[in-house]
């Protein structure tokens, strides 16, 4: 078996084809969630011991750097699109995106995928794309 890849967000619609399609590859595959609880059918997409639910947070350091121990990879797909309470646009997407990858940097892992969105742009009049914009140059620079 391959390496293994963290996945944050992989319980989402995208992420669930990521773990799949990880799986398939033969990768081990951590799935970095807030709520593992509510996606243990992402458990059966592999092998018995292949895909471990893990419980994270984007915007807490201590479970990002918990959810990388001896990870080759990270797949960062976490995002909102509604903004509530402490889950806001810049705390998740640009902010959190920046932490993982900074974590990821300082812990040796070379392979960071980005999942962001069509129209991210430091210019867009909506918070959504600038916030994701923001992500995207934190995690070049990390």
């Amino acid at each position: 078996m391959q390496g293994l890849v963290t996945v944050f967000g992989g319980g989402g619609f995208v992420g669930r084809h990521t773990v799949r399609a990880l799986a398939k590859q033969g990768h081990r595959i951590r799935v970095a969630v807030r709520r593992p609880h509510l996606i243990p059918e992402l458990k059966v997409m592999g092998d018995v011991g292949q895909i471990e639910l893990f419980q994270a947070n984007i915007r807490d350091q201590t479970s990002i750097d918990a959810a990388l121990q001896g990870a080759t990879g990270v797949v960062n797909l976490v995002g909102v699109l509604y903004q509530t309470g402490r889950q806001t646009f810049q705390s998740v997407q640009a902010d959190g995106a920046k932490t993982l990858a900074t974590s990821a940097a300082k812990l040796g892992i070379d392979r960071f995928i980005q999942v962001s969105a069509i129209g991210a742009s430091s210019t867009s009049p909506a918070k959504y794309a600038r916030a994701k914009a923001e992500g995207e140059t934190a995690v070049l620079k990390a």
